[in-house]
């Protein structure tokens, strides 16, 4: 067959692996819960209403039942989320939290008095007891200190540690920082670079934390692999694909295709009501849109690797090159819903395909599965695809594009396991060419 007749073939043949119809939020059906209702355990039952009726253990002193406390919280809760929400980019904003014992929320706040009054009275005109309290840092300036010491070597307690988790403070004084013993720390994220923070810090020495991380609940610093949402627990999903940096503008990026969304368009991480950034840069050609996530000297030239969202079994893999591909290598991608699948070899060098209608054409590799099994679906396009080194670290080779041939179903963990159509075989675009398109952008330490 011609070139011009490969070409065409993969037109015709090509579909896009990304936002598709909206998915549902992931429900505990799709994934064994200790908290599931069953005849065993009653305490997850549900009334008609929707609040517990039971729950294990005795509720705290000064209320009679779970319902009772669930009716006291309800109120203090609305009242919270929306003074939040009022002061939502504010630099006054330090933290905010309530009681249901003595009923009642406390607002930290950095100045601007006139600005936080304003956001309390509504509140309090509803008979809800707002207390502010005046905090020395504001909630932006603690977060920054805190992306910027996990996984810094610290001493905490005269102990030799590496931080794995660190947060502000709800009273806005400064950050708490929970690290590892050193010799056992892990080493996923060990060189990512960090900036010292000159904020107050208290901290303790705690093993690394299991599954508190995950494709589906990935922040404060993404990695590829990750699942992205438009909206937040719904909406169009993509896959991030490599995590990037550009020295000149000091920001960070995530990799995803352009097919995804459009510039402008925001993103949550996974299942989190967290944003995980807008995409600023789309380049239709390669198939490639950056979403600005984060300034700062922290980076994170990781990927997940392993199963899929909603598993146990994910691996981070440090990202150390990034190259093209050539006709007979074998490689892997690593979808947020499909997960980690080898066994992909490069059969055709970079041609042109219209991933959708409204795209131009876009220059891929065709990868075939030599597995017979499938390897992505809707919700993987924008994932990353990469070799593997010796020490078990990546390279960075493309990122998923579309699927091509006969789809068959599975089953679409985002969607509370509803069929879905697979694909053994995908278009995979060039990194390497992608990365071309701003001087300096980084993928690897």
């Amino acid at each position: 067959m011609s070139g011009a007749g490969l070409a065409t073939a993969a037109v015709v043949s090509a579909v896009s692996l990304g936002t598709g119809p909206a998915a549902s939020a992931h429900s505990a059906d799709s994934v064994p819960s200790a908290s599931k209702p069953s005849a065993s355990n009653p305490s997850a039952s549900k009334t008609a209403a929707g609040t517990t009726e039971t729950a294990t253990g005795k509720p705290p002193a000064g209320f009679s039942s779970w319902n009772e406390l669930a009716t006291a919280q309800e109120p203090l809760s609305r009242a919270a989320h929306a003074i939040e929400k009022t002061l939502d980019g504010s630099q006054a904003f330090s933290g905010i939290t309530l009681s249901v014992e003595t009923n009642s929320v406390t607002l930290y706040h950095k100045g601007d008095a006139g600005r936080v009054e304003a956001a309390v009275a509504p509140q309090r005109a509803k008979g809800v007891r707002v207390i502010l309290r005046a905090a020395p840092y504001n909630r932006a300036e603690l977060r920054e200190a805190s992306r910027a010491l996990v996984g810094k070597p610290l001493t905490i307690d005269g102990r030799p540690a590496t931080v794995h988790a660190a947060g502000p403070r709800s009273d806005g004084s400064g950050i708490l920082v929970q690290g590892a013993p050193r010799a056992t720390a892990g080493q996923a994220r060990s060189a990512l670079r960090a900036v010292t923070p000159d904020v107050p810090w208290s901290g303790t020495v705690t093993p690394a934390p299991t599954a508190l991380e995950s494709r589906e609940q990935d922040v404060p610093l993404p990695s590829g692999g990750s699942l992205l949402r438009r909206t937040y627990k719904g909406g169009p999903i993509c896959t991030a694909g490599f995590s990037v940096w550009s020295p000149q503008a000091n920001t960070d990026y995530l990799m995803t295709a352009a097919h995804c969304g459009e510039v402008g368009k925001q993103w949550y991480a996974g299942d989190l009501d967290v944003k995980a950034g807008t995409t600023e840069h789309r380049w239709e050609k390669n198939d490639t849109a950056l979403i600005a996530t984060h300034h700062g000297g922290q980076h994170n030239f990781t990927v997940w690797a392993g199963q899929p969202i909603y598993r146990q079994l994910q691996q981070l893999r440090e990202v150390k090159d990034a190259r093209h591909s050539v006709v007979g290598e074998y490689l892997c991608a690593s979808g947020s819903l499909s997960g980690e699948i080898c066994g992909l070899k490069v059969v055709e060098g970079k041609h042109f395909v219209r991933v959708t209608k409204d795209m131009d054409l876009v220059e891929v590799y065709l990868l075939k599965q030599t597995e017979k099994r499938t390897t992505a679906m809707k919700g993987d396009s924008g994932g990353p695809v990469f070799s593997y080194n010796v020490d078990g670290s990546v390279v960075a080779r493309g990122l998923i594009s579309a699927g091509t041939g006969t789809p068959t179903k599975c089953s679409n963990p985002a969607a509370n396991n509803s069929p879905a159509d697979c694909y053994q075989n995908i278009y995979m675009t060039d990194v390497v060419d992608a990365l071309s398109h701003i001087n300096g952008l980084q993928i690897h330490n």
